[in-house]
């Protein structure tokens, strides 16, 4: 589930939601957010089970260590008090092990591509964990990340922010507006990130990015869930999601 659909794009009242992390957000505490009921259902939420999962592709799939894997969990896990479930090699966030598989998918792809030096902009940036897991593996796949923006509304921005700060001070993000589809953008060539938000946002709010966001972005990867597949500007390489966490989701390299 995306935060910034059901903000954006359905008349349910998420002004809970919205207030809850305005709230923390002006308090500076973070202590146990991710393990409250106004936030789990939007953000943390992948089952053990699904975690189990993530777990097996990350270990069949990467090179990275035991001690990679577990400090980074460490790491994601250190704020918001997230629950947790006890793996052969680690008691983590189930949803820490999707954001290392998922940073895995990402970096690979992008090191395929011979880009040793990238802008990213990501569309939809919860609380910042996949911004946070891209940032620590990058070395693995030697990429250097010149920028990173994260598109998203004002009160998440402000989340992403905060959380980030927290657990790595040293990252250089530039939060955007999401009401401005990413126009004040001014880097060209940008690798786009959206994972379970542009596909689920409304058919107007897409075009919008499509007009204003994507003229600048050469390459990109989605997490696609909610509508199918079609045609938003690119030559798309299209898999179904592993582990399948919904209906016909897809992995979308472009």
């Amino acid at each position: 589930m995306s935060l910034y659909l059901n903000i954006m794009t359905s008349d349910i009242d998420y002004s809970s939601y919205t207030d809850f992390i305005s709230n923390i957000c002006n308090k500076n505490d973070l202590t146990y957010f991710k393990s409250d009921p106004r936030y789990t259902p939007i953000l943390e939420h992948v089952s053990s089970k699904g975690g189990s999962e993530y777990l097996l592709y990350i270990i069949e799939y990467t090179n990275f260590t035991e001690n990679e894997i577990s400090d980074f969990c460490k790491l994601n896990d250190s704020i918001g008090n997230p629950s947790m479930t006890q793996y052969n090699i680690i008691k983590t966030s189930p949803t820490s092990l999707r954001y290392i598989f998922h940073a895995y998918l990402i970096l690979n792809y992008l090191q395929s591509l011979n880009l040793p030096i990238i802008d990213i902009v990501e569309i939809g940036g919860g609380y910042g964990g996949l911004c946070l897991a891209i940032h620590y593996f990058a070395n693995k796949f030697n990429l250097k990340i010149n920028s990173y923006s994260i598109v998203d509304l004002p009160s998440a921005c402000n989340l992403q922010k905060l959380y980030l700060s927290k657990v790595n001070n040293s990252l250089n993000i530039e939060y955007i507006d999401a009401t401005t589809f990413g126009e004040s953008i001014s880097n060209t060539n940008l690798f786009l990130i959206s994972n379970y938000c542009f596909s689920e946002i409304t058919d107007i709010n897409q075009k919008k990015y499509i007009q204003y966001l994507f003229p600048k972005v050469i390459h990109g990867f989605m997490v696609w869930n909610h509508i199918p597949v079609y045609n938003f500007g690119f030559l798309c390489k299209v898999e179904d999601e592993y582990p399948n966490t919904g209906g016909q989701n897809k992995y979308i390299y472009f």
